[in-house]
């Protein structure tokens, strides 16, 4: 795999894209696996980047919402998909990249001086799956057996459940 030579540790979004031309990046795009909702307030991105050796680079990121308006809900997407597209880039050129100005504020703020809360006790543990991927044999998480027989009728790791969704 090439590599770009670069005085600095880490690239912006533009200029990483710019370096990703030069080793023959062909096609990048994102696309939305999970909408925030008001049930789960977070977006997931895939980003698909393929090079013009034909080599095919994916990635996955998550964001959550600052807040359930719509406003805040898209920009959740926005965020996940430019960060899965961030990731495919630093594995297609091998270089660290950092986000634009705009991107740079987080998507969830957090309280300096929080409130004690109550200590609840937590849930029983899901017992762990007995069947592993059915694609790769992967150990399997009790939600993703669950979320994978319900929505794809055999039990997949969550790679093999967007290779499959990717698929259909």
């Amino acid at each position: 795999m090439p590599t770009v030579t670069h005085k600095a540790n880490a690239l912006p979004y533009d200029d990483l894209l710019m370096a990703a031309k030069g080793l023959g990046l062909r096609r990048l795009e994102a696309t939305v696996l999970r909408f925030p909702t008001s049930a789960s307030n977070y977006a997931v991105c895939a980003a698909t980047l393929e090079a013009d050796s034909g080599a095919v680079y994916k990635d996955v990121a998550t964001t959550v919402a600052i807040s359930s308006s719509e406003t805040a809900r898209a920009g959740a997407v926005e965020s996940a998909c430019m960060k899965a597209k961030m990731l495919a880039l630093e594995t297609f050129t091998g270089v660290k990249g950092i986000p634009a100005k705009e991107e740079s504020a987080p998507a969830v703020t957090v309280p300096r001086a929080a409130a004690p809360v109550a200590k609840r006790s937590s849930p029983p543990l899901a017992p762990a799956p007995a069947e592993p991927c059915s694609e790769c044999g992967t150990p399997l998480t009790y939600g993703h057996y669950e979320f994978s027989t319900r929505m794809f009728k055999r039990p997949l790791c969550v790679p093999c459940q967007i290779n499959t969704a990717a698929s259909r």
